[in-house]
Protein backbone atom coordinates (compact mmCIF):
# COMPACT_ATOMS: atom_id res chain seq x y z
CA UNK A 1 0.00 0.00 0.00
CA UNK A 2 1.51 3.31 -1.14
CA UNK A 3 0.46 6.09 1.22
CA UNK A 4 1.80 9.39 2.51
CA UNK A 5 0.97 11.13 5.79
CA UNK A 6 0.70 14.87 5.18
CA UNK A 7 1.47 16.84 8.34
CA UNK A 8 3.55 19.72 6.96
CA UNK A 9 1.91 22.80 5.49
CA UNK A 10 4.48 23.12 2.73
CA UNK A 11 3.93 19.56 1.52
CA UNK A 12 0.16 20.01 1.69
CA UNK A 13 0.43 23.19 -0.40
CA UNK A 14 2.63 21.45 -2.97
CA UNK A 15 0.06 18.70 -3.45
CA UNK A 16 -3.02 20.93 -3.76
CA UNK A 17 -2.60 21.54 -7.54
CA UNK A 18 -2.35 17.78 -8.11
CA UNK A 19 -5.61 17.13 -6.25
CA UNK A 20 -7.27 20.15 -7.85
CA UNK A 21 -6.57 18.78 -11.35
CA UNK A 22 -7.73 15.23 -10.53
CA UNK A 23 -10.69 13.79 -12.42
CA UNK A 24 -11.38 11.17 -9.75
CA UNK A 25 -10.62 11.02 -6.03
CA UNK A 26 -11.48 8.30 -3.55
CA UNK A 27 -12.45 9.98 -0.30
CA UNK A 28 -13.04 9.17 3.36
CA UNK A 29 -12.69 10.94 6.71
CA UNK A 30 -11.96 10.07 10.31
CA UNK A 31 -13.55 12.24 12.98
CA UNK A 32 -14.57 12.32 16.62
CA UNK A 33 -17.91 13.37 18.07
CA UNK A 34 -18.04 12.16 21.65
CA UNK A 35 -17.92 15.22 23.87
CA UNK A 36 -18.70 17.94 21.32
CA UNK A 37 -21.75 19.26 19.47
CA UNK A 38 -19.83 19.67 16.23
CA UNK A 39 -17.80 16.86 14.67
CA UNK A 40 -14.04 17.23 15.03
CA UNK A 41 -12.32 16.16 11.84
CA UNK A 42 -9.11 14.25 12.50
CA UNK A 43 -7.99 12.87 9.15
CA UNK A 44 -8.92 13.19 5.47
CA UNK A 45 -8.02 10.32 3.18
CA UNK A 46 -7.67 10.86 -0.57
CA UNK A 47 -6.60 8.35 -3.18
CA UNK A 48 -5.43 9.80 -6.47
CA UNK A 49 -4.31 7.32 -9.09
CA UNK A 50 -2.08 4.87 -7.18
CA UNK A 51 -1.20 7.02 -4.17
CA UNK A 52 -3.10 7.47 -0.92
CA UNK A 53 -2.74 10.77 0.94
CA UNK A 54 -3.56 10.90 4.64
CA UNK A 55 -4.08 14.60 5.31
CA UNK A 56 -3.84 15.75 8.91
CA UNK A 57 -6.19 18.76 9.33
CA UNK A 58 -4.99 19.12 12.92
CA UNK A 59 -1.44 19.86 11.73
CA UNK A 60 -2.25 21.58 8.43
CA UNK A 61 -4.50 24.53 7.68
CA UNK A 62 -6.71 22.89 5.06
CA UNK A 63 -9.36 25.63 5.10
CA UNK A 64 -7.38 28.72 4.13
CA UNK A 65 -5.30 26.64 1.72
CA UNK A 66 -8.21 25.38 -0.31
CA UNK A 67 -8.94 21.69 0.28
CA UNK A 68 -12.63 22.57 0.44
CA UNK A 69 -12.39 23.97 -3.09
CA UNK A 70 -10.77 20.72 -4.25
CA UNK A 71 -13.69 18.70 -2.87
CA UNK A 72 -16.22 21.20 -4.27
CA UNK A 73 -14.79 20.91 -7.79
CA UNK A 74 -17.78 19.75 -9.90
CA UNK A 75 -15.46 18.31 -12.55
CA UNK A 76 -13.84 15.80 -10.17
CA UNK A 77 -15.75 12.70 -9.12
CA UNK A 78 -15.42 11.85 -5.43
CA UNK A 79 -15.93 8.14 -4.76
CA UNK A 80 -17.23 7.46 -1.25
CA UNK A 81 -18.95 4.72 0.73
CA UNK A 82 -21.73 5.37 3.26
CA UNK A 83 -20.93 9.06 3.25
CA UNK A 84 -23.78 10.70 5.21
CA UNK A 85 -21.58 11.41 8.23
CA UNK A 86 -18.64 12.44 6.04
CA UNK A 87 -20.88 15.00 4.34
CA UNK A 88 -21.83 16.49 7.70
CA UNK A 89 -18.18 16.64 8.76
CA UNK A 90 -17.06 18.26 5.51
CA UNK A 91 -19.97 20.71 5.41
CA UNK A 92 -18.99 21.87 8.88
CA UNK A 93 -15.27 22.05 8.06
CA UNK A 94 -15.69 23.77 4.69
CA UNK A 95 -18.98 25.71 4.84
CA UNK A 96 -18.00 28.05 2.00
CA UNK A 97 -16.91 25.29 -0.39
CA UNK A 98 -19.27 22.36 -0.09
CA UNK A 99 -18.34 18.98 -1.48
CA UNK A 100 -19.80 18.26 -4.91
CA UNK A 101 -20.11 15.44 -7.47
CA UNK A 102 -20.02 12.27 -5.38
CA UNK A 103 -20.77 8.63 -6.06
CA UNK A 104 -21.66 6.53 -3.03
CA UNK A 105 -20.90 2.86 -3.59
CA UNK A 106 -23.22 1.88 -0.74
CA UNK A 107 -26.13 3.42 -2.67
CA UNK A 108 -24.97 1.61 -5.78
CA UNK A 109 -24.95 -1.73 -3.97
CA UNK A 110 -28.46 -1.03 -2.68
CA UNK A 111 -29.67 -0.58 -6.27
CA UNK A 112 -28.07 -3.90 -7.08
CA UNK A 113 -30.12 -5.60 -4.38
CA UNK A 114 -27.58 -5.94 -1.56
CA UNK A 115 -29.49 -3.99 1.07
CA UNK A 116 -29.47 -0.38 2.22
CA UNK A 117 -26.67 -0.63 4.78
CA UNK A 118 -23.97 -2.89 3.34
CA UNK A 119 -20.67 -1.97 4.99
CA UNK A 120 -17.40 -1.28 3.22
CA UNK A 121 -15.64 -4.27 4.77
CA UNK A 122 -18.39 -6.69 3.67
CA UNK A 123 -18.58 -5.14 0.22
CA UNK A 124 -14.86 -5.64 -0.36
CA UNK A 125 -15.05 -9.24 0.82
CA UNK A 126 -18.12 -10.13 -1.24
CA UNK A 127 -17.18 -8.35 -4.47
CA UNK A 128 -13.37 -8.22 -4.52
CA UNK A 129 -12.50 -11.03 -2.08
CA UNK A 130 -10.40 -8.54 -0.11
CA UNK A 131 -10.21 -8.59 3.70
CA UNK A 132 -9.58 -5.40 5.64
CA UNK A 133 -9.47 -4.86 9.38
CA UNK A 134 -11.94 -2.57 11.16
CA UNK A 135 -10.14 -2.83 14.50
CA UNK A 136 -9.32 0.89 14.69
CA UNK A 137 -12.86 2.12 13.99
CA UNK A 138 -13.40 3.47 17.51
CA UNK A 139 -9.86 4.51 18.34
CA UNK A 140 -8.95 8.07 19.35
CA UNK A 141 -8.40 9.80 16.03
CA UNK A 142 -7.51 13.12 17.64
CA UNK A 143 -4.57 11.62 19.54
CA UNK A 144 -1.17 12.52 18.17
CA UNK A 145 0.91 10.90 16.92
CA UNK A 146 -1.45 8.51 15.15
CA UNK A 147 -0.33 4.91 15.40
CA UNK A 148 0.81 2.91 12.42
CA UNK A 149 -2.25 0.68 12.89
CA UNK A 150 -4.53 3.72 12.66
CA UNK A 151 -2.79 4.99 9.54
CA UNK A 152 -2.94 1.57 7.86
CA UNK A 153 -6.64 1.34 8.71
CA UNK A 154 -7.33 4.83 7.37
CA UNK A 155 -5.47 4.12 4.15
CA UNK A 156 -7.37 0.88 3.59
CA UNK A 157 -10.65 2.80 3.68
CA UNK A 158 -9.84 4.40 0.32
CA UNK A 159 -7.34 1.94 -1.16
CA UNK A 160 -9.96 -0.28 -2.79
CA UNK A 161 -12.76 2.25 -3.34
CA UNK A 162 -11.94 2.78 -7.06
CA UNK A 163 -12.04 -0.99 -7.67
CA UNK A 164 -15.34 -1.31 -5.85
CA UNK A 165 -16.69 1.66 -7.83
CA UNK A 166 -15.80 -0.05 -11.13
CA UNK A 167 -17.60 -3.24 -10.13
CA UNK A 168 -20.68 -1.37 -8.93
CA UNK A 169 -20.89 0.84 -12.03
CA UNK A 170 -20.58 -2.21 -14.27
CA UNK A 171 -23.51 -3.84 -12.47
CA UNK A 172 -25.62 -0.67 -12.60
CA UNK A 173 -24.96 -0.18 -16.31
CA UNK A 174 -26.01 -3.75 -16.98
CA UNK A 175 -29.36 -3.04 -15.29
CA UNK A 176 -29.79 0.45 -16.69
CA UNK A 177 -29.79 1.98 -13.18
CA UNK A 178 -26.61 4.07 -13.20
CA UNK A 179 -28.33 7.44 -13.73
CA UNK A 180 -30.75 6.76 -10.87
CA UNK A 181 -27.88 5.91 -8.55
CA UNK A 182 -25.97 9.04 -9.55
CA UNK A 183 -29.02 11.17 -8.80
CA UNK A 184 -29.48 9.53 -5.40
CA UNK A 185 -25.82 10.18 -4.58
CA UNK A 186 -26.35 13.85 -5.43
CA UNK A 187 -29.49 13.81 -3.30
CA UNK A 188 -27.36 13.02 -0.26
CA UNK A 189 -25.60 16.35 -0.74
CA UNK A 190 -28.92 18.19 -0.89
CA UNK A 191 -30.17 16.50 2.27
CA UNK A 192 -26.83 16.50 4.07
CA UNK A 193 -26.45 18.14 7.47
CA UNK A 194 -29.58 20.32 7.51
CA UNK A 195 -29.59 23.05 10.15
CA UNK A 196 -32.78 22.60 12.17
CA UNK A 197 -35.14 25.54 12.56
CA UNK A 198 -34.78 26.54 16.21
CA UNK A 199 -38.45 27.37 16.69
CA UNK A 200 -39.58 24.05 15.18
CA UNK A 201 -37.43 21.69 17.26
CA UNK A 202 -40.18 20.88 19.76
CA UNK A 203 -42.22 19.22 16.99
CA UNK A 204 -39.58 16.49 16.64
CA UNK A 205 -40.66 14.81 19.88
CA UNK A 206 -42.80 11.88 18.78
CA UNK A 207 -45.19 12.07 21.74
CA UNK A 208 -45.56 15.86 21.78
CA UNK A 209 -49.07 15.50 20.34
CA UNK A 210 -50.15 14.32 23.82
CA UNK A 211 -49.29 17.67 25.42
CA UNK A 212 -51.60 20.59 26.08
CA UNK A 213 -50.77 24.06 24.78
CA UNK A 214 -49.01 25.29 27.93
CA UNK A 215 -46.91 22.14 28.02
CA UNK A 216 -46.07 22.69 24.37
CA UNK A 217 -44.98 26.22 25.25
CA UNK A 218 -42.61 24.80 27.85
CA UNK A 219 -41.34 22.14 25.44
CA UNK A 220 -40.77 24.86 22.85
CA UNK A 221 -38.75 26.96 25.32
CA UNK A 222 -36.72 24.06 26.68
CA UNK A 223 -35.75 22.71 23.27
CA UNK A 224 -34.60 26.14 22.08
CA UNK A 225 -32.60 26.69 25.27
CA UNK A 226 -31.00 23.24 25.05
CA UNK A 227 -30.05 23.69 21.38
CA UNK A 228 -28.61 27.15 21.96
CA UNK A 229 -26.68 26.05 25.03
CA UNK A 230 -25.27 22.97 23.29
CA UNK A 231 -24.15 24.98 20.26
CA UNK A 232 -22.61 27.81 22.28
CA UNK A 233 -20.68 25.43 24.53
CA UNK A 234 -19.96 22.89 21.75
CA UNK A 235 -21.29 19.96 23.76
CA UNK A 236 -23.81 17.27 22.82
CA UNK A 237 -27.47 18.10 23.43
CA UNK A 238 -27.67 15.20 25.87
CA UNK A 239 -25.01 16.85 28.04
CA UNK A 240 -27.52 19.66 28.62
CA UNK A 241 -30.72 17.59 28.85
CA UNK A 242 -31.48 14.11 27.57
CA UNK A 243 -34.67 13.83 25.54
CA UNK A 244 -36.55 11.84 28.16
CA UNK A 245 -35.33 14.20 30.90
CA UNK A 246 -36.57 17.21 28.99
CA UNK A 247 -39.94 15.56 28.37
CA UNK A 248 -40.18 14.54 32.03
CA UNK A 249 -39.86 18.20 33.06
CA UNK A 250 -42.65 19.09 30.64
CA UNK A 251 -44.93 16.32 31.86
CA UNK A 252 -44.27 16.66 35.60
CA UNK A 253 -43.99 20.46 35.80
CA UNK A 254 -41.75 20.61 38.90
CA UNK A 255 -42.46 23.59 41.17
CA UNK A 256 -39.53 23.35 43.57
CA UNK A 257 -35.85 22.47 43.41
CA UNK A 258 -36.59 19.32 45.39
CA UNK A 259 -39.14 18.22 42.76
CA UNK A 260 -36.75 19.14 39.96
CA UNK A 261 -34.00 17.04 41.57
CA UNK A 262 -36.23 13.96 41.25
CA UNK A 263 -36.50 14.30 37.46
CA UNK A 264 -34.98 11.22 35.85
CA UNK A 265 -31.37 11.60 34.63
CA UNK A 266 -31.15 15.33 35.29
CA UNK A 267 -27.40 15.92 35.43
CA UNK A 268 -26.24 17.35 38.78
CA UNK A 269 -24.32 20.13 37.02
CA UNK A 270 -27.42 21.14 35.08
CA UNK A 271 -29.46 21.10 38.29
CA UNK A 272 -26.92 23.14 40.22
CA UNK A 273 -26.22 25.69 37.50
CA UNK A 274 -29.62 26.03 35.85
CA UNK A 275 -32.16 24.73 38.38
CA UNK A 276 -33.77 28.11 39.25
CA UNK A 277 -33.91 29.08 35.58
CA UNK A 278 -35.61 25.79 34.65
CA UNK A 279 -38.22 26.38 37.35
CA UNK A 280 -38.78 29.87 36.00
CA UNK A 281 -39.38 28.40 32.54
CA UNK A 282 -41.97 26.06 34.03
CA UNK A 283 -43.68 28.90 35.86
CA UNK A 284 -43.71 31.18 32.80
CA UNK A 285 -45.25 28.47 30.62
CA UNK A 286 -47.95 27.66 33.19
CA UNK A 287 -48.93 31.32 33.48
CA UNK A 288 -48.96 31.97 29.76
CA UNK A 289 -52.25 32.80 28.10
CA UNK A 290 -53.46 29.83 26.11
CA UNK A 291 -53.94 31.77 22.90
CA UNK A 292 -50.25 32.77 23.02
CA UNK A 293 -49.07 29.17 23.31
CA UNK A 294 -48.28 26.93 20.33
CA UNK A 295 -51.24 25.19 18.74
CA UNK A 296 -51.92 21.56 19.57
CA UNK A 297 -49.94 19.22 17.34
CA UNK A 298 -51.76 16.91 14.91
CA UNK A 299 -52.81 13.50 16.21
CA UNK A 300 -51.27 10.36 14.74
CA UNK A 301 -53.40 8.67 12.13
CA UNK A 302 -55.94 6.13 13.40
CA UNK A 303 -55.21 2.41 13.08
CA UNK A 304 -57.58 2.23 10.12
CA UNK A 305 -54.98 4.12 8.07
CA UNK A 306 -52.82 1.00 8.00
CA UNK A 307 -54.89 -0.23 5.07
CA UNK A 308 -53.95 2.83 3.00
CA UNK A 309 -50.23 2.34 3.72
CA UNK A 310 -50.52 -1.33 2.74
CA UNK A 311 -52.20 -0.32 -0.52
CA UNK A 312 -49.44 2.16 -1.34
CA UNK A 313 -46.72 -0.36 -0.48
CA UNK A 314 -48.35 -2.98 -2.73
CA UNK A 315 -48.44 -0.43 -5.53
CA UNK A 316 -44.77 0.36 -4.91
CA UNK A 317 -43.83 -3.33 -4.94
CA UNK A 318 -45.43 -3.78 -8.36
CA UNK A 319 -43.58 -0.79 -9.78
CA UNK A 320 -40.31 -1.95 -8.22
CA UNK A 321 -40.72 -5.42 -9.72
CA UNK A 322 -41.50 -4.02 -13.17
CA UNK A 323 -38.51 -1.66 -13.06
CA UNK A 324 -36.08 -4.17 -11.50
CA UNK A 325 -35.39 -1.84 -8.58
CA UNK A 326 -35.41 -3.10 -4.96
CA UNK A 327 -38.60 -1.86 -3.28
CA UNK A 328 -36.73 -0.51 -0.25
CA UNK A 329 -34.57 1.61 -2.59
CA UNK A 330 -37.55 2.86 -4.54
CA UNK A 331 -39.46 3.98 -1.45
CA UNK A 332 -38.21 4.37 2.12
CA UNK A 333 -40.65 4.27 5.04
CA UNK A 334 -39.91 7.86 6.07
CA UNK A 335 -40.65 9.11 2.54
CA UNK A 336 -43.97 7.28 2.48
CA UNK A 337 -44.91 8.56 5.94
CA UNK A 338 -44.10 12.14 4.93
CA UNK A 339 -45.99 11.83 1.64
CA UNK A 340 -49.17 10.49 3.24
CA UNK A 341 -49.22 12.91 6.17
CA UNK A 342 -48.42 15.92 3.99
CA UNK A 343 -51.12 14.93 1.50
CA UNK A 344 -53.71 14.46 4.22
CA UNK A 345 -52.86 17.82 5.77
CA UNK A 346 -52.31 19.88 2.61
CA UNK A 347 -53.92 18.05 -0.30
CA UNK A 348 -52.65 18.32 -3.89
CA UNK A 349 -50.35 21.22 -3.01
CA UNK A 350 -48.45 19.22 -0.40
CA UNK A 351 -44.69 19.41 -0.15
CA UNK A 352 -43.02 16.27 -1.47
CA UNK A 353 -39.92 14.72 0.08
CA UNK A 354 -36.89 15.55 -2.08
CA UNK A 355 -36.39 11.91 -2.98
CA UNK A 356 -39.89 11.72 -4.47
CA UNK A 357 -39.35 14.72 -6.75
CA UNK A 358 -36.52 13.54 -9.02
CA UNK A 359 -36.38 10.39 -11.11
CA UNK A 360 -38.97 8.76 -8.86
CA UNK A 361 -41.67 11.32 -9.65
CA UNK A 362 -43.03 9.94 -12.93
CA UNK A 363 -42.15 6.38 -12.03
CA UNK A 364 -43.60 6.26 -8.52
CA UNK A 365 -44.76 9.52 -6.99
CA UNK A 366 -47.40 10.40 -9.58
CA UNK A 367 -49.10 6.96 -9.32
CA UNK A 368 -49.06 7.18 -5.51
CA UNK A 369 -50.58 10.67 -5.63
CA UNK A 370 -53.32 9.37 -7.94
CA UNK A 371 -54.11 6.64 -5.43
CA UNK A 372 -54.25 9.18 -2.61
CA UNK A 373 -56.52 11.42 -4.69
CA UNK A 374 -58.92 8.51 -5.13
CA UNK A 375 -59.32 8.33 -1.33
CA UNK A 376 -60.38 11.98 -0.86
CA UNK A 377 -63.44 11.40 1.34
CA UNK A 378 -61.55 9.14 3.73
CA UNK A 379 -58.56 11.46 3.85
CA UNK A 380 -60.81 14.42 4.62
CA UNK A 381 -62.12 12.57 7.68
CA UNK A 382 -58.59 11.80 8.82
CA UNK A 383 -57.60 15.43 8.27
CA UNK A 384 -60.39 16.53 10.62
CA UNK A 385 -59.38 13.86 13.11
CA UNK A 386 -55.69 14.82 13.05
CA UNK A 387 -56.45 18.48 13.59
CA UNK A 388 -59.12 17.82 16.24
CA UNK A 389 -61.94 19.28 14.18
CA UNK A 390 -64.41 16.52 15.11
Amino acid sequence: MNWQLITEQQRFTELLPLWASAKTLALDTEFMRVNTFNPQIALIQLKHQQTIYLIDPVACDTVAWGLGEVLANPNALKIVHACSEDIEVLYYKYPQAKINNIFDTQIGLAFLGYGLQVGYQKALKDFLNIDISKAETRSDWLARPLSNEQLQYAASDVEYLPQLYDVVVEGLNAKGLLAYCQEDSALMLKEGAPVPVLTELYKQFSNAWQLNRRQLSLLHTLTMWRETSARLNNIPRTFVLKNHTLMSIVQNLPQTLAQLARIEDLHPKTYQKHGPMLLEMVKTAQNKQTEKCPSLLPLPLPKAAKGLFNLLREQTDKIALAQHIPADVLLRKRWLDALVLNYIDEGDECQLPLALQGWRYELLTRPLLQTLASQQSQLAEWRKYRHRLV
